[in-house]
């Protein structure tokens, strides 16, 4: 057998054989992946729905505000109900 024909048998070969179904979802996958990249790659990015934006912000965790902590904070503290000596030490 030539080369050719090793090629031919194993093409015939692969056309035959069907993918089992615990990989089919990884095959759906990178075939999804696949399509997606040739979209960007001939067309360039697309721009972002709103759909997309919401989905994107709905997974991102979210923090709750935090509480100023006023004792800790010396931008936040009230200069007038500070003793005389940090005055000073201010000044």
């Amino acid at each position: 057998m030539n080369n050719i024909d090793l090629i031919k048998q194993a093409v015939d070969n692969a056309e035959s054989n069907k993918v089992t179904s615990k990989f089919k979802n990884l095959l759906d996958e990178l075939k999804a992946e696949q399509l997606a990249e040739k979209l960007v790659v001939e067309h360039g990015l697309i721009e972002a729905k709103k759909e997309d934006i919401q989905e994107e912000f709905d997974s991102l965790e979210h923090k709750e505000e935090e509480e100023e902590d006023f004792d800790s904070d010396e931008n936040l503290v009230d200069m007038n109900s500070v003793s005389s000596f940090w005055h000073e030490i201010e000044s």
